[in-house]
């Protein structure tokens, strides 16, 4: 299983599309209020979290081989800050 981290972007849609084109079992991390239903309509798994919340992250991890992750504060800012966020995988 290959999670991918930042999959409602547009690198992270892209590499999500592109594994789930391959036959590759992906699952995703996402936010509830992110616009994940076309990737989960393409096949991915969707694990609902935030990466400021560490249980969420272990949930997202369980069973998985590789991790990708395409995932910044470049574009979202407010509390969603490289300061605030905390991951350790």
């Amino acid at each position: 299983m290959i999670l991918v981290v930042g999959a409602t972007g547009n690198l992270g849609g892209a590499v999500t599309r592109l594994l789930l084109a391959q036959g590759q079992p992906v699952r995703i991390r996402a936010r509830s209020q992110s616009n994940y239903q076309p990737l989960e309509e393409a096949g991915a798994r969707v694990v609902p979290g935030d990466l400021k919340q560490r249980n969420s992250l272990d949930a997202a991890c369980k069973g998985v081989d590789t991790v990708i992750t395409t995932a910044s504060t470049f574009m979202t800012g407010g509390e969603d800050q490289l300061q605030t966020v905390y991951l350790r995988v």
